[in-house]
């Protein structure tokens, strides 16, 4: 084994003991908080905004507000037509629903994990080591992400220095975010066009 191997065997045991110190209630709404609650609603909004705008009562209310603004003689209701202002509405109500939504189910689950019971207390603190090892997995998985996207030297070099190591050089080169991101830079190639048809003449 490889220096860097008994580096990642530290880092996981250090992850599975204070995942079991802090248990998985006060992990779960840390690493759900802030800015981290704030980009898991952003990704709620992009991938659901598709699939709400196409419900029937959704439409209607954004043909009826798109028809209102076509009738109003106003400049200013003129710019907000052409910044997409239906869109901008969406996105807003669909960020805040998230975030609430988000909120209320991180609660409930830290309240049960969380209970003044042995049973609970051991899941509790079985799963908070769980979910940081996972952290610490997901985290270095984006970190592989960010050097493979930059590609290059810098790739090719990083990728030179884990090799040899037990399975991190199959997980960059095999890294799930890549087809990921991949497919949502397909997507986002068209998420603009979202509601064209409600800005159709």
């Amino acid at each position: 084994m490889l220096t860097i191997d008994w580096i990642v065997l530290a880092v996981l045991a250090a992850s599975a003991v204070l995942g079991m110190l802090f248990g998985f209630g006060k992990l779960l709404k840390f690493f759900t908080g802030g800015i981290v609650g704030f980009i898991i609603s952003i990704f709620v909004v992009y991938f659901f905004t598709g699939i709400v705008s196409g419900w029937g009562f959704v439409k209607e209310l954004m043909e009826r507000l798109h028809t209102v603004m076509e009738e109003a003689d106003n400049g200013f209701v003129d710019f907000l037509m052409d910044i997409g202002i239906e869109k901008i509405i969406l996105y807003v109500a669909l960020f805040i629903i998230a975030q609430i939504i988000r909120i209320i189910i991180v609660n409930i689950i830290k309240g049960i994990v969380e209970m003044n019971n042995p049973v609970m207390k051991v899941i509790n603190k079985f799963f908070g080591l769980v979910f940081l090892i996972a952290v610490v997995c997901c985290l270095t998985l984006i970190v592989f992400q960010i050097v493979h996207a930059i590609g290059g030297e810098t790739a090719e070099n990083f990728r030179q220095s884990i090799t040899g190591t037990f399975r991190l050089e199959w997980v960059f080169d095999n890294n799930p975010l890549n087809a990921l991101f991949e497919k949502l830079g397909e997507a986002a190639e068209g998420f603009g066009s979202v509601l064209v048809p409600f800005k159709a003449a």
